[in-house]
């Protein structure tokens, strides 16, 4: 956005009798600029350009309209220096310098050269003072919680606690030693995010030409850090099992570090796996499987029309209503329909089984878990978007080690093995339990590098056009 051409302090309020030649000070104008009687406050604030204006007016209000960022003599102090530059950095934390006027906040110096009066000098020093302000107080929120509301996916409004954030980081940055550093603890505390954000910093610095190839890049990781952000609420600073869906993974992480890795199958698009909170708080071995019903009349009935020792061949057993064992054979397949299945189908344990040998159990409303499979090659393929939702684990005898291990319950160990051998269900309790994250993240840092992730469910395309339109 231009500056726009201010009037004389006289025509908007000053006080009347100063002579024409006399040099009002920055604050006086900020004082003036800020007055909304005439205009009212939305129209004040639009002709001044800025876009969380209520909350600058509170910023200086705070500080009887004296000027934070500018000086009479010198133009910007050091610290608006130091803030201009970090406007200009904006990419590094997934951010657009536009968005905050950059290119505008940087003219300061040669508009100022031009200015033909002392008078005008001032009128732009408090243009320009307000309008770092602005962009340094939305900086400070996009930055701490993001720049679209989780919900809508609209931009985020900066009021309430939000801005009352902003406004406290904003005047601790202007009084600690370096504005910089102060200024960027907005940013959250979780470990993937910094991950994230630091290893995009570094490509950053070493494409030294900034070439327009970055640009999808870019993109990428601006939806991923907007995520984490979104996400402050989780904390992934200690221990956790995170299910990251489009990297087909299980990973348990310690502060961060890698100590376990899984190569999982997850939800086809059309089944996806939900992103969730939980904890992994029970495990069972040799598990039966009760079929759920979306599955037992969309595939099963189909089948059973045809053949009903289908289920016999694949270790099914069919229930009543009552739970009493139904002969497949008795029942006349052709007149049962998806509406009215009375059934319950359940499949036997052993390695047959469609939950394998483990099943590992989490509170959630889906109806979703970790859980073994007969299928151990789908684990070589590539993309392993595959299953009806719920997530299927290589190796996971080694997770339920790690288990019990953390728990100082190895001596439960033989029992597990012993358990699978014979075929015996058995349910082992974790007293303290694993936090659990399933989350999509098309982009994450290993090993201090960025890895990019096929969007499988096409998840990023809203939040791309919400923030960079379409």
């Amino acid at each position: 956005m231009l500056l726009q051409p201010l009037g004389s302090v006289a025509a908007r309020g000053g006080k009347p009798g100063r002579a024409a030649t006399d040099s009002p000070s920055a604050g006086l104008y900020l004082r003036v600029l800020l007055d909304t009687a005439a205009l009212g406050a939305l129209a004040t604030y639009d002709r001044l350009g800025l876009q969380a204006g209520a909350v600058v007016q509170s910023f200086y209000a705070r500080r009887s309209f004296e000027p934070a960022w500018t000086e009479h003599a010198t133009g910007w102090t050091a610290p608006a220096q130091e803030a201009v530059q970090l406007v200009g950095r904006a990419r590094e934390f997934g951010l657009s310098p536009a968005v905050y006027g950059y290119r505008q906040l940087a003219t300061l110096p040669d508009s100022l050269a031009t200015a033909p009066t002392a008078d005008a000098r001032s009128r732009q020093l408090a243009t320009y003072e307000l309008r770092l302000t602005d962009a340094l107080l939305r900086y400070a929120a996009h930055l701490r919680t993001g720049q679209l509301d989780a919900q809508t996916l609209q931009p985020a409004s900066l009021t309430g606690e939000t801005a009352q954030q902003a406004t406290v980081a904003l005047e601790q940055a202007l009084a600690a030693a370096a504005l910089g550093p102060s200024l960027l603890q907005c940013q959250p505390a979780g470990v993937l995010y910094h991950q994230v954000q630091q290893a995009w910093s570094r490509q950053l610095a070493a494409d030294t030409l900034h070439r327009a190839g970055n640009e999808a890049d870019f993109r990428r990781v601006a939806v991923n850090l907007e995520r984490l952000r979104l996400e402050t609420s989780v904390a992934d600073t200690g221990e956790v099992a995170l299910v990251n869906i489009p990297a087909f993974r299980l990973q348990i992480l310690k502060a961060g570090r890698v100590v376990q890795s899984h190569r999982v199958v997850v939800g086809k698009p059309e089944t996806p796996t939900p992103t969730l909170t939980s904890r992994l708080i029970v495990f069972v071995t040799a598990p039966d499987w009760r079929v759920p019903y979306s599955i037992a009349v969309q595939e099963m009935l189909p089948q059973l029309r045809d053949d009903p020792g289908f289920l016999y061949d694949n270790h099914y057993r069919l229930y009543d209503y009552r739970n009493r064992l139904v002969n497949p054979w008795h029942v006349r397949w052709s007149k049962v329909t998806p509406e009215a299945f009375p059934y319950t189908v359940r499949q036997t344990a052993g390695r047959h089984n469609a939950l394998g040998n483990i099943v590992f159990y989490f509170a959630n409303q889906h109806a979703v878990f970790l859980h073994d499979t007969p299928a151990r090659s789908l684990f070589q393929r590539p993309q392993r978007a595959l299953s009806h939702g719920c997530v299927r684990v290589e190796k996971p005898l080694a997770l339920a080690t790690y288990l019990l291990r953390r728990e100082n319950q190895q001596a439960a160990l033989p029992s597990v093995h012993r358990s699978i051998a014979q075929r015996e269900k058995c349910r082992f309790d974790l007293a303290q339990g694993l936090p659990l994250q399933i989350r999509y993240y098309t982009c994450q840092a290993d090993n201090g590098r960025l890895q990019f992730y096929a969007d499988v469910y096409c998840q990023d395309e809203p939040l791309l056009a919400a923030l960079f339109g379409r």
